[in-house]
């Protein structure tokens, strides 16, 4: 895996290290430009449509880094870690071959490593339209995950005013519990775009592109310690309703002879619309429409297809920035909906005339219908703009989201409704003094919510009761987390130093704590640290 990692990574990042001398940049490279103002403050770069990477006017930018990421504290969601550690690397870059041809690559690997991880089996259960969750507090343990993700994508201008381009966006994760019941995770996610940009005039141009996603995650459990303790998981269709399952051998979805596959494909289009009504307003919009469809379980006249899964969803983003000689003043906007049903299958095993197993689906029934809705909107303030660097960053922030769902175990059902605000407000500066660089910034953000944490009620009463279960510790844990009343500081300090041929060295330091005001089922504080070093060229 290694080896294919770095023959990669050479491939995709070749162009941004090798500059034929035959170039002329468009603008000449001083070495103190900024990748984190140039990405932000492009919105075509932010897009899905690799085509618009045409917009990149520097001749090459990139950067390589090592980080080091230390967490603990006790406020935490129902499967995260209160003391944990991530460290890794990553190297990104823009390179512009020549007039008509962009090139983007990035490469990155982290390892994460928590204590006391227990609640979900997957690695992020907002994913999946279900949730494996360990019944028992006490089977807590170290979990692992390490992550390759490899992207590339170019831009290639084919008449005059007309570019096509792709992205391929790769990633790949191992996943591991190291204590009973434990669980080993493989997870391949693949997104590839094809677009095309065309400008019309210096008023308007379009772009459309066609998007599609792979996403497979694999799961497997095993117990290595006492074989006669026995270990029980909830099957959780949503709000942590659902089937108690045994951990044992046989027809299951915690079957350890057997690892099964969460498979999803996503399809869709996005069409974007960037208007310059004058010389100093540029306005960007897109709109994305996806289809996403799913199932939990092997496909085969022998094998069990345990859910499948479909929903619909709509998202846009607009940029409005407002431009002079040295200032850039930007105001986004983005708002999602995702609506997921979820169906389990009822099926039947039984044994053909030749001997082979033979598995006869019945039917299936809806037990989730999920809804998610997200807005937000952002103002950022560059001012003071020099070789691609601003002296201040400002910027101010809300967003708000939702989430409603309701699991059918009939004739029961439950309801969530949960609701979640966030407000925030952010300061940089960037002080140069001969070849040096010092970057202060600070972040002040406010988080809140409401909503219910759980509504039960039968559809008929005269039914009876099914066989349904409830795990309601993690709901009030959920609950409480996403939805207390906290706020989060965040100090960053970075020191660069300008080399020779415009190579930029730096240090930062992060450091966030997050205080929440009052909480029951979770704790009050939750610390971050973050080291990285890096070279910018």
């Amino acid at each position: 895996m290694l080896g294919k990692v770095r023959i990669i990574t050479v491939v995709l990042l070749l162009p941004g290290l090798y500059c034929p001398e035959v170039l002329v940049a468009q603008s000449e490279k001083t070495g103190w430009e900024s990748y984190e103002y140039v990405h932000e403050s492009n919105t075509w770069l932010h897009s899905d449509n690799a085509a618009g990477l045409y917009s990149f006017t520097i001749n090459s930018l990139s950067y390589a880094e090592i980080y080091f990421n230390k967490k603990d504290g006790r406020l935490i969601n129902y499967f995260q870690s209160d003391d944990n550690l991530e460290y890794g690397g990553e190297v990104k870059s823009l390179y512009r071959l020549n007039p008509k041809t962009v090139f983007y690559g990035n490469v990155k690997y982290s390892r994460f490593e928590g204590k006391n991880m227990g609640g979900s089996a997957f690695i992020d259960p907002y994913k999946n339209p279900f949730d494996i969750v360990e019944y028992a507090d006490s089977t807590c343990g170290k979990k692992a995950l390490d992550t390759y993700h490899l992207t590339g994508a170019f831009s290639i201008e084919l008449s005059r005013g007309l570019n096509v381009g792709a992205k391929l966006d790769y990633k790949a994760s191992n996943y591991a519990k190291f204590r009973d019941l434990r669980h080993e995770n493989k997870e391949l996610d693949m997104t590839f775009s094809l677009g095309t940009v065309y400008r019309r005039s210096s008023f308007w141009e379009a772009g459309v592109n066609y998007i599609y996603r792979r996403r497979l995650e694999e799961i497997r459990f095993q117990s290595y310690g006492n074989k006669d303790r026995q270990f029980n998981s909830l099957i959780s269709f949503g709000a942590f309703y659902g089937h108690q399952e045994r951990f044992n051998r046989g027809d299951s979805y915690t079957d350890p002879d057997v690892q099964k596959p969460l498979f999803e494909e996503y399809q869709g289009a996005s069409l974007q619309l960037n208007l310059t009504p004058g010389p100093q307003i540029l306005f960007f919009n897109e709109l994305s429409l996806k289809r996403r469809d799913g199932f939990f379980g092997k496909r085969g006249t022998s094998s069990i297809v345990y859910t499948e899964h479909d929903s619909n969803i709509t998202e846009y983003r607009g940029n409005l920035s407002l431009l002079n000689k040295k200032d850039r003043h930007t105001f986004s906007f983005n708002a999602s909906r995702e609506s997921l049903y979820n169906y389990e299958n009822s099926y039947q095993p039984s044994t053909s005339p030749n001997g082979t197993s033979v598995i006869n689906y019945s039917g299936q029934v809806q037990v989730l219908r999920k809804t998610v809705r997200k807005l937000g909107g952002k103002y950022t303030a560059y001012l003071g703009i020099q070789d691609h660097l601003p002296v201040w960053v400002l910027s101010a922030n809300a967003e708000s989201n939702n989430m409603k769902q309701t699991v059918s175990l009939y004739p029961d059902y439950r309801k969530q409704d949960i609701n979640q605000w966030k407000a925030g407000i952010s300061a940089g500066r960037n002080i140069i003094r001969s070849l040096n660089q010092y970057s202060l910034a600070l972040e002040l953000c406010y988080i809140s919510g409401g909503g219910n944490e759980k509504m039960d009620g039968t559809h008929d009463s005269s039914q009876g009761q099914v066989n349904s279960a409830s795990l309601d510790r993690y709901i009030y844990r959920e609950f409480e987390y996403l939805t207390t009343e906290r706020i989060r500081g965040n100090i960053g300090f970075r020191y660069s130093r300008l080399f020779r041929d415009r190579m930029k060295g730096y240090a930062q330091l992060n450091y966030a704590l997050t205080k929440a005001f009052s909480t029951e089922y979770i704790g009050k504080t939750f610390n971050e640290l973050s080291l990285s070093v890096g070279v910018g060229f």
